[in-house]
């Protein structure tokens, strides 16, 4: 996959929209109240504004934004946007995440549980997210199952479909997952096996615990009980 655009970079450049200011004249700045036929300066104690045929930009002390033909960006305390021709890029602390770019290539975001890209040629997911379960194979420990709240791009190929309570999930190796959507696209997320679900077998690692003088199987945080057609998830009260 292409590297993308750092966000710096493309709001840099989303900058340049503010090169009209030059067109004014920094001169000017230092008056009051200025105004000719390129355009209108005022600057106070708390900042600075000015408009010109090519865009207008505002200074505070607190952040400040410029909009022009290329594009805007606008900067503050909480972190940047900026928009211009080949897209849009945002990053700060509002958006939980530690950037986020979209242009006509395609996207990406990248947060504290890893980075996920999307563009003509496919899609790419690294951290809790993985293109498919054998990918999320060649990264996981020997022997370590795969965790409740990891996102597949696409079921594992062998699962089967089973309809639950009215809710579809896709079951390959004891392991449920449901369809989502993560980001603007589908996934499908791990999840407990839902209540009333029938396996065939048993997750490994489980022990025999005796609730009101009835077997169960206690596999993790999930319990079952023996029924003609295999093990059936149960919710103990």
């Amino acid at each position: 996959m292409k590297k993308p655009q750092s966000p710096t970079r493309i709001a840099i450049s989303a900058l340049v929209v503010a090169g009209f200011v030059t067109s004014i004249g920094i001169a000017q700045m230092s008056a009051q109240v200025r105004s000719s036929r390129r355009g209108a300066v005022a600057k106070g104690d708390d900042g600075a504004v000015a408009a010109g045929p090519r865009g207008a930009a505002v200074k505070g002390e607190d952040a400040y934004a410029a909009a022009g033909r290329r594009g805007a960006v606008v900067s503050g305390e909480e972190g940047y946007a900026a928009v211009g021709k080949r897209g849009n890029v945002v990053t700060g602390d509002d958006i939980d995440v530690d950037g986020a770019a979209v242009g006509r290539r395609g996207a990406v975001v990248v947060g504290e549980e890893g980075a996920a890209a999307v563009g003509r040629y496919g899609n790419a997911v690294v951290g809790n997210r993985y293109e498919s379960y054998d990918a999320w194979r060649a990264v996981a420990a020997v022997g370590t199952g795969i965790a409740i709240g990891t996102l597949l791009a696409k079921p594992p190929a062998a699962a089967t479909t089973v309809v639950v309570a009215g809710s579809t999930y896709y079951v390959h190796d004891n392991v449920y997952y449901t369809r989502v959507m993560s980001g603007g696209t589908v996934a499908y997320q791990v999840v407990a096996p839902p209540p009333g679900s029938v396996s065939m077998t048993l997750p490994a690692g489980c022990a025999t615990v005796d609730v009101a003088g009835v077997a169960h199987r206690q596999c993790g945080t999930t319990y079952y009980t023996r029924v003609s057609t295999g093990y059936q998830v149960v919710v103990l009260n």
